[in-house]
């Protein structure tokens, strides 16, 4: 794909709107919004890739979607989990190191979003209250689009194709609109059983009710 400027000025206004959230300034206490931008692009992209894919070769290769997906994240977040790994050793108490090995397997297989989930974890908690990996949540959702997304266009591809029409921008629009009702729908029965529950943002770290998107 060729460079898009438009694409990576995106990529700059969303990471600087999570660090001033992170700075906990007050004109971008909504500065999280970053991440949601960046899942957008993600999807964009790899939706575009596999979907040239498709039509150039009239199928998709996971193996080699999912090998180029591990070249590029695996190397640095494996680095950072060991020398997160490394440093729970000198600096935490047996206790806490314990809960840090937990959530660096959890990370390393792509589940620790809901490993906080059922710790009911704040991200936005005390830092004493929080894990070292903690903002590995974001990778891990990621990475799941990732294993589901090529299967779904996969699938979706394939109805077109028995149908007599080998069109895999419509297999793809197909497929995203499907998604979308069914998120929609979704939304739409649980917000009135969630909305009595503590926001993700506001809940407490291991005590309150589950509270925390994954």
């Amino acid at each position: 794909m060729a460079f898009r400027a438009d694409i990576e000025g995106l990529r700059a206004v969303a990471i600087c709107a999570v660090l001033l959230a992170h700075a906990e300034l007050t004109f971008a206490e909504g500065g999280f919004v970053g991440v949601d931008v960046f899942y957008v692009i993600s999807g964009f992209l790899i939706t575009s890739l596999l979907v040239r894919e498709a039509e150039q070769r009239g199928s998709i290769s996971l193996v080699g979607f999912y090998a180029r997906r591990a070249r590029r994240l695996l190397p640095a977040a494996a680095l950072v989990i060991v020398g997160v790994l490394l440093a729970s050793a000198v600096l935490f108490e047996p206790t806490r190191q314990e809960l840090v090995i937990g959530d660096a397997v959890a990370a390393s297989l792509y589940f620790v979003n809901w490993r906080f989930v059922a710790q009911s974890a704040d991200y936005f908690g005390p830092p004493t209250d929080q894990s070292p990996l903690q903002h590995y949540w974001s990778l891990a959702v990621e990475e799941q689009f990732y294993l589901v997304w090529p299967l779904i266009l996969l699938g979706a591809a394939f109805l077109w194709t028995r149908c007599g029409k080998p069109m895999p921008p419509v297999a793809a629009a197909s497929a995203i609109g499907a998604i979308t009702v069914a998120s929609f729908t979704f939304s739409a029965l649980y917000e009135p059983t969630s909305s009595g529950e503590a926001s993700w943002y506001g809940s407490s770290a291991r005590t309150n009710a589950p509270g925390w998107c994954p």
